[in-house]
């Protein structure tokens, strides 16, 4: 029995696609229903082609004859929560295909800057890595024999600091995985909400979030609105979805000040994780009568903000490392020579 159950968990893991598999399930999904197939169609035809793992087609096959949704089996695929958002919320306005595609699109730019980013760092850690070897090799090779020589002094500053610099980088990584399981483990005992409010109060990174949500929410509402929904209707679509995220519990919030009387553009202002004109071009937009576009229009303009500040800030990445390798280079040279000249001063 206890195999059995091992070797249901092993398969039901295996399920998971990867990030390449995910960006064709979603592409592929997105042409076929562009070409008039329907959902249904579309996964027998993906199943036919064996583009996509055979095990996952088969997983949403079956969700969809019970008549479940396609987003409702979408985590256990491994699709992230802001995707299957979208999936759904598409699903309820209909513009499935077109949401898809924006999905691809995004995905795309988002695994081109991931590359960018590696390329940016890989030349700079590598120097990182070549350095602390050197420092080894000097603290286990050289520094033993210019000791023995009384070329230099063991109560030197540089050479204490050579000595002691394994343990430096060490206590530094520890430090760091330490700090790292902390900061998870204390978000993790708090709210999608108050997640986001502690995220957009980061310096920089805070800028990033404020520019994401304004464009992932802007242009959900948008198409909700354009479809004609109201805005008490959109508030009870985000309260229903199937996964717990930061638009459920915000629907939550909107609804019960939304019954002390404050309308929907004038609670935004009080979310930090918004753009300030988010609210102002809601409240233009129920004036004119154009909300579902401005709001679509606007959503295309912080996207290409957090994309260009996404580049910015990945330009600005591998200078910042370069300083640091430099100042740790003239600091090992410091910490050498130093000592040396002295010792030769003394013997002269």
């Amino acid at each position: 029995m206890d195999l059995l159950i091992i070797k249901h968990l092993k398969k039901k893991k295996s399920i998971k696609l990867s990030k390449q598999q995910q960006q064709l399930f979603i592409q592929l999904l997105a042409d076929l229903l562009s070409n008039g197939f329907t959902i249904q169609e579309s996964l027998a035809f993906m199943k036919k082609s064996r583009s996509i793992s055979k095990s996952a087609i088969d997983s949403l096959i079956n969700v969809m004859e019970r008549g479940d949704p396609l987003h409702s089996n979408l985590a256990g695929l491994g699709f992230k929560t802001t995707v299957i958002t979208q999936i759904e919320f598409a699903q309820t306005h209909g513009d499935v295909a077109g949401t898809l595609k924006k999905i691809k699109e995004h995905m795309k730019i988002v695994d081109k800057q991931q590359q960018n980013f590696y390329k940016v760092i890989s030349y700079p850690v590598l120097l990182l890595l070549f350095l602390t070897v050197v420092l080894i090799s000097i603290r286990q090779v050289l520094l033993p024999q210019l000791m023995a020589n009384g070329t230099i002094q063991v109560e030197n500053i540089g050479i204490q600091f050579i000595q002691k610099s394994p343990y430096y980088i060490v206590t530094f990584l520890v430090s760091l995985v330490i700090l790292s399981l902390l900061v998870r483990g204390y978000l993790s005992k708090k709210t999608f909400f108050q997640r986001a409010l502690l995220v957009s109060k980061i310096p920089f990174l805070g800028n990033l979030y404020r520019e994401y949500n304004s464009a992932f929410f802007a242009l959900e509402w948008g198409k909700l609105f354009s479809q004609g929904l109201e805005i008490k209707a959109v508030i009870q679509l985000m309260q229903v979805t199937e996964q717990r995220s930061l638009m459920s519990e915000l629907a939550e919030m909107i609804e019960e000040q939304s019954m002390l009387g404050h309308t929907f553009y004038e609670q935004l202002p009080k979310f930090s994780f918004f753009s300030p004109e988010l609210s102002l071009i809601i409240q233009q937009g129920q004036v004119k009568g154009n909300l579902g576009k401005e709001l679509i229009l606007y959503s295309e303009l912080c996207w290409q903000r957090f994309f260009k500040r996404m580049e910015k800030l990945i330009q600005w990445i591998q200078p910042v490392i370069f300083l640091v390798v430099a100042f740790l280079v003239v600091s090992i040279y410091a910490a050498m020579l130093l000592p040396i000249y002295g010792g030769m001063e003394e013997f002269l």
